[in-house]
């Protein structure tokens, strides 16, 4: 996709937001929108970061400013993360990544310190989100495969067993006690094969 076929996603969008959206001359404003009177407009260069501002402040029912210069406004700079974010996943979709950042800031438009800030925050939270998932699975795995190779170890060390004190084996090999549960179970498994 490209920023024409962005741009015209993004005005039929807010058309369909019930804004009569209109290209013209607005006095120096990119892209604007009223939701309260149900009006807006964007000049011929309009991004479609631009647009897709003024999309977030639709859909949020922004219906005032704090003045001429709104930099301080929290509602510009919800709009502008939001803008970040429906564009990343649009970009997404079509088959974008992490590797193609800088085609999306040229497709988009986005401010470039400010999606980066984003876009990296929104990846480290999946990336920590996605290891904290599996980390557990791992050591899990690790700890089995560990413990089998210990209670090899630690019966080859007898002729015969008859019983075998689990505590006393997680202390000769400086293991926690809460690898009981596991240890006697793999314990059990071994000696019943064996």
């Amino acid at each position: 996709m490209d920023e024409q076929e962005l741009n015209s996603l993004l005005i039929c969008e807010i058309e369909n937001q019930h804004i009569d959206y209109r290209l013209g001359d607005w006095n120096n404003q990119v892209a604007w929108v009223s939701p309260l009177l149900g009006l807006g407009g964007y000049e011929i260069y309009a991004r479609p970061f631009d647009h897709a501002h003024e999309l977030s402040h639709i859909i949020n029912h922004d219906n005032y400013r704090s003045g001429d210069c709104d930099t301080t406004n929290p509602n510009e700079s919800r709009a502008h993360r939001e803008a970040i974010l429906l564009l990343w996943d649009m970009f997404e979709k079509q088959g974008g990544d992490y590797s193609n950042f800088n085609l999306f800031i040229e497709i988009t438009g986005c401010p470039y310190d400010f999606a980066f800030n984003i876009i990296s925050k929104e990846f480290r939270e999946m990336h920590e989100a996605i290891n904290e998932i599996f980390e557990d699975e791992i050591k899990v795995k690790i700890n089995k495969q560990e413990l089998h190779e210990y209670i090899v170890d630690y019966i080859s060390y007898f002729d015969v067993i008859e019983t075998v004190n689990v505590y006393a084996f997680l202390d000769q090999y400086n293991l926690s006690y809460n690898l009981f549960n596991m240890a006697e179970k793999e314990f059990q498994q071994l000696l019943e094969e064996g």
